[in-house]
């Protein structure tokens, strides 16, 4: 498919998105979906009162601050345990059972834990990545081929050689894509964070808005966390494409 043609296909995927938006406000009514114009006029309004900024540096400073956690945790762990198979078959039943609790469902233990400081929060968005690229991470690093470790071990390769050369080079693409599966829960424990205490940020303004009933409010959020998670993508993609690049 040619550059032409995935700009006409996102653009008519994007009329098609805004007519159904419009229709459906039409039928339920303003109350329960607002119209794409009082969105709109809102977002203006919140840009011009410079609030959309701050609620969006907000939540990206959590959002990126527990993400680097949770990748960095995870990708460590999964290295840990491939390097240790006993540690590996000792460990694997228990992570496999905190791996089945909803991460959404830990808030009140953190809330009791530490308080609704930033930390919570940040433990709560890192918990919810880490476990998502550890999985990714501890599958690409089953794939790196014997046979080319073998090779490079033979013509005298070094640990920071083989893992640079070839352990990395294989890993990367499965991290790329837990961070990338990660993202949009990420966002989701992000907001959910912010409906604790916080003052500023995306969940702070959905969860104030849906306390004055304000459905242009609640809509608005949404749309600037989706926003950002659009924009998340973007960048992420970037890196990928430039990561993997120069690899050798």
């Amino acid at each position: 498919m040619t550059k032409q043609k995935m700009l006409a296909a996102k653009a008519l995927g994007l009329v098609a998105f805004a007519s159904v938006w419009a229709l459906a406000s039409r039928w339920v009514g303003d109350y329960w979906v607002p119209g794409l114009g009082q969105v709109a006029g809102r977002m203006w309004t919140e840009l011009l009162a410079g609030r959309l900024f701050a609620d969006l540096a907000a939540t990206s400073q959590l959002l990126l601050a527990g993400t680097s956690i949770g990748s960095v945790c995870g990708c460590a762990v999964a290295s840990m345990l491939r390097l240790a198979p006993r540690l590996d078959m000792l460990v694997q039943p228990f992570i496999t059972a905190v791996m089945s609790i909803p991460k959404l469902g830990l808030v009140p233990l953190l809330v009791l834990w530490f308080g609704t400081g930033w930390v919570p929060k940040v433990m709560l968005v890192a918990l919810t990545v880490l476990f998502i690229v550890f999985s990714l991470t501890y599958a690409g690093l089953a794939t790196v081929n014997a046979r080319l470790v073998m090779t490079a071990r033979v013509f005298g390769a070094s640990s920071f050689q083989l893992t640079r050369h070839v352990v990395v080079p294989s890993v990367l693409p499965f991290i790329f894509t837990g961070l990338q599966i990660a993202l949009p829960w990420a966002v989701s424990a992000a907001l959910v964070a912010e409906y604790l205490a916080a003052k500023v940020g995306i969940g702070h303004g959905i969860e104030e808005a849906r306390q004055l009933s304000d459905s242009v409010g609640v809509y608005y959020g949404i749309v600037l966390a989706t926003v950002l998670v659009l924009l998340c993508n973007g960048v992420l993609a970037f890196v990928r494409k430039l990561a993997i690049k120069v690899q050798p």
